[in-house]
């Protein structure tokens, strides 16, 4: 009697879940995609890699796709922790438009999906409340630190030099073309 339930409830996983093969927004982001690049820009951000208007650039991107995902498959199971997880990089990244972010993003878990933990985790943070972060001390450092510029190739110098000789190549033999010539 096991096996019925358990086929019906693999049955209901499939069709409220995205397929892996699914992509989502502009980008063409798979689920699995959406998740990498969230984790990335956390990653890339907490290590100084990347300054945060390009954080918040990439996320925002990234949430179009994440928009699209959860337009398209509202009750998939990863929404939850995905919307979580991205609500809590905003919540890291300076300025009104991360923190903006960062709040509906948890306001999204704690309603669509209440009875999860990350609805209660979503609800905490709402509670205690999302501040708007200022700059960081190091991105204003790196900002202002000038970048190295590539280095300018030599100017041609005025000397003549002689002309190249001309010499005749031999014309590659068929084995050399990609025809294989039998015997």
């Amino acid at each position: 009697m096991r096996t019925p339930v358990l086929f019906a409830a693999a049955v209901l996983l499939a069709a409220t879940s995205a397929p892996v093969d699914q992509y989502f927004g502009k980008l063409k982001m798979s689920a699995l995609r959406i998740r990498y690049e969230i984790v990335s820009i956390r990653d890339r951000y907490e290590t100084h890699k990347m300054l945060p208007e390009d954080a918040l650039h990439l996320a925002l991107l990234t949430e179009e796709a994440f928009d699209d995902w959860a337009r398209k498959y509202p009750k998939d199971s990863w929404l939850a922790s995905t919307g979580y997880m991205f609500a809590g990089v905003y919540a890291e990244m300076p300025g009104t438009t991360a923190r903006g972010h960062a709040v509906t993003l948890y306001t999204f878990v704690k309603s669509h999906f209440p009875n999860t933990r990350y609805a209660a985790q979503s609800r905490d943070a709402l509670h205690r409340g999302v501040p708007v972060r200022p700059d960081p001390a190091w991105a204003a450092q790196r900002r202002a630190s000038p970048r190295p510029s590539p280095t300018p190739s030599p100017a041609p110098s005025a000397s003549v030099s002689p002309a190249p000789s001309a010499t005749v190549s031999p014309a590659p033999s068929p084995a050399r073309r990609g025809v294989l010539i039998r015997p």
